[in-house]
């Protein structure tokens, strides 16, 4: 990670995947080492995911899965192409970050934003049965409930309400 850290390159994660497995490391090794750097080349990363590769559709607030899929990636009959399972690796990410990165760390906002963003983009989503589709604007793509990104955004919206981040549903 230090590698990482120290290194001039910022364009390591692609997928949205990469967020969750990476960014909540970054975050720990900068408080554990008192050292925002790990803060700041996290936020360089996140950034060229969020913006550079474009993966973060700020109007729909969700994010594409990785940028293969070239965004906006559409499904076979229009719609855009949101996986559920990398969105809630996404917002799982911003939750555990934010349970780790001090208070007053400059990116805290941004993430805090985002956040809320994705949590009431989502929450727009879920189906009448509690579950979210596997393409979550698409109930015709690959049909049916999805387990692993409903389990991250109901662990993500629990925690953003219990740590008052979110308004209770």
């Amino acid at each position: 990670i230090s590698n990482m850290v120290y290194s001039e390159k910022s364009d390591d994660w692609w997928w949205v995947d990469a967020l969750y497995m990476a960014m909540p490391v970054f975050a720990r090794l900068g408080v554990l080492n008192n050292d925002t750097a790990y803060f700041n080349r996290m936020y360089e990363i996140y950034t060229n995911n969020k913006v550079t590769r474009g993966l973060y559709n700020t109007t729909e607030n969700l994010w594409y899965r990785d940028e293969a899929f070239d965004p906006p990636y559409l499904t076979p009959s229009g719609q855009d192409c949101y996986w559920a399972r990398g969105n809630g690796w996404v917002i799982a990410a911003h939750a555990r970050v934010l349970q780790i990165l001090p208070s007053n760390e400059k990116h805290r906002a941004e993430y805090i934003e985002t956040f809320q963003k994705m949590a009431y983009a989502l929450k727009d989503r879920q189906r009448t049965d509690g579950f979210w589709n596997v393409s979550l604007d698409d109930s015709t793509n690959f049909g049916g409930s999805e387990t692993s990104g409903t389990s991250f955004f109901t662990y993500s919206i629990a925690w953003g309400i219990n740590n008052h981040f979110l308004d209770s549903w």
